[in-house]
Order: C-alpha cells, then structure tokens, then sequence
C-alpha cells in the first residue's frame, strides 16, 4: 500500500503539511517537522514506523502533535465523507426533489448524526462544572455524585468494616463456572460439547442487551514507567488538542480526553484493601478487591451497585472532562467516594488519548481484562529500545523448588479440609493438578542428582513427559482453563493465608510476615508457570538451573517475541515505536517483524537539534603507556592496562569542568578496578581532583548518590589554607545497565563528559543467550550472522542508552570517550546512535584526545557557556 492509498478509509487520503501542525511553539525544529510527517503519513498509511529522536528534542510533545493532528484530521473527514455519501444517496433515491428540500433533509440528517457527540459535549461539560464544585467545597471527603457506605454498632456508632474478606470456610470452595456442563454433560463427546458452546455463547448476557458504548478512534499511548506517562500529561497541557476544566478562560475546552490507566496498587482507594497488599503483595490486593465487590456487608464501600449505575457513569466523565494525571484522579475519587479504577476502565471507550504502562497494552490477557479493542486504533510505544527486551520478560516466569513445594503442601492440605464438600468435577480437577505438582517436584529433585551445577535447556513437551506418571493423562490446555473458572490459585492461597495467621498467633511461633507472604503467593506462581507451559508453542523453552542453597529454579523463556506482538499489530490501525536511541534497528525487523512486508516499514532516525560544536565523540584505542584497549573479559584483570585506563581518566578529569560519568561493563569489573587501584594508591589520587561516587548495588541508594553527585558539582569550593588540592566537581562510576544507564538525565553540569569503557558482551555462556542465538538464526530472512547480530544488538543497544545520558536538551554541550579500540571498526560504528553520525574522532594515541578534550572546553568558555 502506497503512503496515499488509503482505500479502506472513508473519504480522501490526508496530505501533512508544515501547517498541519499545530505544534505548540512558534518554529519546530527541522527534525521535529520530519518526525510529524513521518508519524502522519504512517498512520495515514496504516504502516509501522520505527522512529529514533534523541532525548531533549521533543520526543513525547511532537509524538502527541502528530498523533492528534491525524485524529482530528481524520474526525472531520469521516464528517465530511458521511454528508457527502448522504448526498449523493438522497439524489440518486429522489432525483425529483428540489434543492432546498434536499438541503433541508440533509442537514436534519446530519444534525441527528451529531446529536451523540453534543450529547457527550454536554455531559462532560457538567462533569467540568461538578469537578469546579467540588475544588471549590469544604473538603469533607464526600463529593456530589459518591455516598460513603457506613456500617455502625448496636449504639449506632459508626465502625469500621472487619479487615478479614469473610470467615466462612464456603468462601474457599471452587467457583462453579460452567458447573452444570461439566457435571451432567461429562460423558458427552467433544463434538456436541463443542455446539453446545456455541450456542451458549450465541446467547445474549445482560451485558449484551444493554446499549453498549461505541469505541471511538483513539491512541494508546504506552511508555515503560508511570513517571514518564506523568510526564506525557504535562506535555499534553501545552498543546492546544485537550479538554480543559471551563475556569480556564484563556483557552476553550478541546475535543481530547485523556485517561491514564493504571493498576489497582496506584488507583484504589480503599485502605482495607491497601491495607492487604501490603501484607500479602498485588496478588492478594487485587483478589481482596475482586471479593470485595460480591453483595453483602463487606462490599467495597466505593463502587455502586448495579443500580446506581447512574453514580459510575458520573464519575466516568469526570475522568473525561479535563486532563488529569493518575494522582490527580484519585484525589477526585477520595473526593466524591468512587473507585477511580474502575472509573478509569468505565472512560476508556469515550477517550481519544489512553496512556498505559507496557504490561497492560503488551499481555493479550491485561488488555481483555480491560476491554482494550485495538481494532484500527493507534498504538505508540514510547521508550520502545526495550521493547523486544520487555515482551520476553513479560511472558517469562519463573518458579522454585521451594515454591512447588509450597503448593503440593497447600493442595494436599485444602483436599484434606474440603475433600468431603467438593463435587465431582473439582475433587478430579484439584487432584490432577495435584499430581502435576508433585511431577514438577520430582523433576527438580532428580535435576539436582543428574546435572549438578549445570543447567539444562528443554522444551515444554519434554518437561511433561518427566513429569510422567498420570500427569501425563492430562490436558494441560484444559487444566490451566478449569483454574481459571474455577480461581482455584485465589481459593487455596486465602485458606493458606488463614492457616497461616493462625499459625502466627500461636505462642513461640517461628513464622514471620515474609514467610506467610511467600506461602500464600506460591500457588499462583505455579499457575502462572503452568499457564506458560501451554502457550509454549515452539517458541518457549525451560531453562533447569540449580541454586547454590539446593533448590532448583524451572524458568519458562520466550524466544520469539514477534508471535506475541502480532496480535497488536495485526489489530491496529498502525503502530508507532519511538525512543531516544532505537539503533540498532535491524533487532526490530527481524526479532519483531519478521514476515512484515517492508514496504509496511518505515524508519526515521532524527539528528540531534544541537550544533555539531556542542558534542565531541572519540573513540580511545591507546593509554598515555601505549596500553591498547580492548577490554574483553579474559583481560579485563590486566593491572598494566588498568594502569593506563586510570591515566586516561585522571587526566580527563584535570580538563573537564563539573561531572564526569565512566560506565563500566559489569560491578564485578567496576568492583576489580576498584580493588586494584585501592592497593596501588591510585584511588586516592582521583579523590584529590574531584569527589568520587559509585553506583550503588542497592536501588533503595541510588537517590542518596545522585544527591550528593550533584551536590558536589554545585558547591564552589574555596581554596584551601593547608595546601590541599581544591577539588572541582565529581566523578561518578556507573555501570551499563544498572541503574543509572537508563532513566537518569546527566544533563548541564552533570554530564559534561561521559566515558564508555569497553563493549559490555553478555555472558555467551548463558545457557538462554545460546538458545535465543540458535532460534534468531532459523527466523525467515535470517542471515548466516543473525546469532553474531543479535550478540552485538545486546551490547550496542546497552552502551547507546548509557552514551545517551549525556545530551539531553538543546543548549547542552558534552564530550564523549569510547575506550576500546573495537569502537573504531565500521561494524560497530554503525551501531552508535545516528546523532552521533559520523564526527567520531579516531584517536590512536592519547595525546591526540587530551587536545581534543582541552580544545572542546576552551571554546566553551571563550564563548561565556558554564
């Protein structure tokens, strides 16, 4: 399909042009202009784009101008198409009638099309004009459409509801979903069981019969972190596309609708709820909710009943009425005593923008429990360079000796209690799956005795077939369906937790809070586990590994993320894929796009909108010693060449105002270094010129780092009386891929030099490593070099993210140092990020690079920057 030939569209294909536009400041950029085209025509086009925009151009501002552009665009064409299609009709029906009669049934035609969306225009104005009353209230907590439900004592004080989801033992009983097809019908054949389905799915549901809302074009947006869809919203605010709360004069409300999407542990409001998760983790807060909202005395006291349909419904358009980001919502909810999660769900149908966190618009399963229709909607995956990354871990699991454990005892002991109480089809349900266990078991027992400390890679089919004994009966598909109906893992992990509390009480009691945690979430890991195993297809594998204590760990790993990602793509209009460094891109279209046309791809990769005097990339391939850097893992203890690398920083350090950030391949290589220059004095000496900080191991530290980092870069020292040395700035040892290669913005002074030491190669040795290789190279279109492709991709899309740290806005100015001399092949080369382009600076000595270092700086403050 060419970039005009829309002909499933209605009307007339879309042609941007700079006008089109309206980008929130007076004159884009010239690349910002080229990135609008670009994402205009591929949605236009129903294509993929794959586009490359380095951070502090205005990545998410002009994704969202161009996005919105072709949705209001589009709106007005369907309008226009819709009254000219009508015409026409009304013509070739009643060729006799004359003009005004014509015009007049057109226009009340048109004017009854458009009565829905005044309709909802009305509404949301209402909903803007209720949100101004309640800002503008007392603040009691209780709003205009919400009612806080109160449950009082025989004195008529008002109590709180008990913290426990009910006492009664039937609560754990299985659910009965299809109870009486299984029960009467388990003697008929597949076939009629078959049409029997069918038809009970033919027939209506009350959900069916009611007026269901119509899914209006919209995008989904989707980044990796709730702080950068918060950022998004912000962003949105500058332009001129979304509604506004009517008190703001300056600008009238707009046709967009934002609703930011979010799990139950950022939007509920119930502190009893809350008050689970943190005792027994998400898994046990969302079953708490779920229970919560049956009808009795311990119904979740925020979301109305079915007939106060009418109190939902309100708090849906008050998410829609003006832009709000997930806090700001649920302080409304607080306010008006409704659930802001299930408002949110409620809005997502009448939005035009939708922002969610990766793992709901990426797992099929997420997206159904949120009714997320794709069809011909616009998907945009923001921080996309993890995309492939991401997909695999999300269809990953992992589970435990201990936990298989865990679950045999806790089945073995809910058979015990309900055995009698169980019918038929559960008692032959719980106990197969029970067998499956303790296969499971077995196999990690006999693991250890056959393989030692190696691990061992199997597919599924294999894995069952040790399992063995009557498990090997079982229709896995059909088990891992009844666990589902029948919320098998929701029903035992309440019980072990009950068990478990009261096992607590109990004097001298060993059992701690982590314990009782890890018991009750062992159940749903297994399912989890086993709900992997039957999606493995032939693109899954379970990785065997022991672990030092004993145990041994079974993994599910996904090898072929493009199966997954179909289903997105195949629905959407188009999807657009956008980060700051997407080099190198040939991961997304042979990992992810492998039986995709390539004239339905398309690619961007936008330069950097500062000058080219601001940015000063050299490839170091020298020490001062003539040490040549090649920082492989078998040399990386070489004290000689770890002697020059600290000559090469120490002297680096001398010519670099403020901060300067080194990543290093791995801790265990920052750890070495550490040690060898710690005996021979040399750390010491880089203390002396600026404050030194390293990467801390533990996530809970790192804003502790970043702090005193900057703190040490702002703070003037003054000179000092006792001949000591003033120190100037810091230096900051990081890792690639820790956590500070990714999320954390070294802009100004923070980053004026960022040092790339060595090419951090995975461990070959990894056992998924080798069996991902093995897999890439059998994709259709797969080179004889797709497994040495892959293992330099890993590595390069690694260094690109922690070289990118460095420029992060217009007027930001950074040298950059890439120590190995494999940086200067063209191999690797062209791997580097395209803003870099081709201003590397080879340097074979180190003489040349110091000049280049001191030169780069003395422009700077000749021309007056700090």
């Amino acid at each position: 399909m060419g970039p005009t030939d829309t002909a499933d569209d209605d009307g007339m294909p879309l042609i941007p042009t700079p006008e089109t536009f309206p980008f929130p400041y007076p004159q884009p950029y010239s690349i910002q202009l080229d990135l609008m085209r670009t994402v205009f025509q591929a949605i236009e086009s129903r294509k993929i784009a794959i586009v490359e925009s380095p951070t502090g151009t205005g990545k998410s501002l002009t994704l969202l101008t161009a996005t919105l552009t072709w949705l209001e665009a589009h709106s007005k064409r369907l309008t226009n198409h819709a009254e000219t299609s009508l015409r026409a009709r009304m013509m070739q029906d009643d060729p006799d009638d004359p003009p005004w009669v014509l015009e007049h049934a057109i226009k009340a035609k048109m004017t009854e099309l458009r009565a829905g969306e005044e309709e909802r225009e009305e509404r949301l104005r209402k909903a803007r004009e209720r949100e101004r009353k309640i800002k503008a209230g007392s603040g009691n907590g209780v709003g205009t459409f919400g009612k806080r439900l109160k449950v009082t004592n025989d004195r008529g004080e008002t109590v709180q509801k008990k913290g426990d989801i009910g006492d009664d033992d039937d609560e754990f009983l299985p659910d009965d979903a299809e109870e009486k097809r299984r029960d009467d019908d388990v003697y008929l054949s597949n076939e009629v069981r078959d049409l029997m389905a069918k038809y009970e799915a033919g027939r209506p549901t009350y959900s069916e019969e009611e007026d269901k809302e119509d899914d209006i074009p919209k995008i989904y947006y989707t980044s990796r972190t709730h702080t950068q869809l918060r950022q998004l919203t912000s962003e949105l605010l500058k332009t001129s596309f979304p509604a506004r709360d009517d008190s703001d004069s300056t600008v009238p409300s707009g046709p967009v609708s934002l609703v930011p999407l979010g799990s139950r542990k950022q939007l509920c409001i119930n502190e009893k709820v809350r008050a689970l998760a943190k005792r027994g983790g998400d898994e046990r807060m969302n079953e708490a909710c779920l229970d919560m909202q049956k009808s009795g005395k311990d119904r979740c006291e925020f979301l109305p009943k079915k007939e106060d349909e009418r109190i939902m419904l309100e708090a849906r358009d008050a998410v829609l009425a003006s832009v709000k980001d997930i806090e700001d919502i649920v302080t409304l909810g607080k306010k008006t005593c409704v659930c802001p999660y299930y408002a949110t769900r409620k809005a997502v149908k009448q939005s035009q923008l939708v922002t969610l966190p990766y793992n709901l618009l990426l797992q099929k399963n997420a997206r159904e429990a949120l009714d997320i229709d794709l069809t011909n909607q616009i998907v945009v995956i923001d921080e996309a360079h993890n995309l492939i990354d991401t997909l695999l871990s999300i269809y990953s699991t992992t589970v435990t000796s201990a936990h298989l454990s865990a679950a045999a005892a806790q089945l073995t002991q809910y058979l015990q209690r309900f055995q009698s109480r169980l019918k038929p089809v559960h008692a032959l349900w719980i106990k197969q799956t029970l067998a499956v266990v303790q296969g499971l078991q077995r196999v990690s027992e006999t693991f250890v005795k056959d393989h030692g400390k190696k691990a061992e890679m199997i597919d599924a089919n294999t894995l069952m077939r040790r399992v063995g004994g009557s498990s090997d009966q079982v229709n896995l598909v059909e088990m891992v369906k009844y666990l589902k109906e029948s919320k098998l893992a929701r029903k035992v992990s309440g019980f072990a937790e009950k068990i478990a509390e009261a096992a607590m009480k109990e004097p001298k009691s060993s059992r701690s809070v982590a314990a009782k945690h890890a018991s009750i979430t062992a159940f749903h890991l297994v399912e989890a586990f086993l709900l992997s195993l039957t999606d493995a297809r032939d693109d899954g594998r379970v990785v065997l590994s022991p672990e030092p204590n004993g145990a041994v760990t079974m993994k599910y790993i996904l090898l072929n993320p493009a199966e997954r990602f179909k289903e997105v793509v195949d629905s959407a209009r188009a999807v657009i894929l956008a980060g700051g460094t997407m080099e190198p891109i040939s991961d997304f279209t042979t990992q992810l796009f492998p039986n995709i046309p390539k004239d339905r791809i398309t690619t961007l990769s936008c330069r950097h909108v500062i000058p080219k005097s601001n940015l000063l990339t050299q490839v170091i391939c020298r020490g001062p010693r003539k040490a040549e850097f090649e920082f492989k893992f078998a040399t990386r203890g070489d004290e000689a060449v770890l002697g020059d690398l600290f000559a090469v920083i120490q002297s680096t350090i001398g010519l670099v105002p403020d901060g300067v950030v080194v990543f290093l391949p791995s801790y265990g290589f920052l750890d070495k270094v550490k040690d060898v220059w710690a005996k021979s004095g040399l750390l010491a000496k880089l203390g002396e010129k600026k404050q030194v900080f390293y990467e801390p191991q533990t996530s809970g530290d790192v804003e502790t780092v970043l702090r005193d980092y900057s703190l040490a870069i702002s703070s003037v020292q003054a000179p000092t009386t006792t001949g000591e040395k003033r120190k100037t700035g810091a230096l900051l040892f990081a890792v690639v891929g820790g956590k500070l290669s990714e999320g954390i913005n070294f802009s100004d002074s923070l980053g004026r030099c960022v040092i790339m030491v060595g090419l951090p190669f995975a461990n070959v040795g990894s056992v998924e490593l080798q069996e991902r290789m093995r897999y890439v190279e059998k994709l259709p279109g797969a080179g004889k070099d797709a497994a040495k492709e892959l293992y330099e991709n890993l590595c390069m899309r690694a260094v690109n993210q922690s070289i990118g740290r460095a420029i992060r806005h217009a007027n930001d100015y950074a040298t950059i140092l890439l120590v190995d001399r494999r940086y200067a092949s063209g191999r690797i080369r062209n791997k580097l990020p395209k803003w870099i382009g081709d201003d590397i600076v080879i340097q074979e000595d180190w003489g040349g690079a110091a000049k280049g270092i001191a030169g780069f700086f003395r422009e700077k403050r000749e021309r007056g920057l700090r």
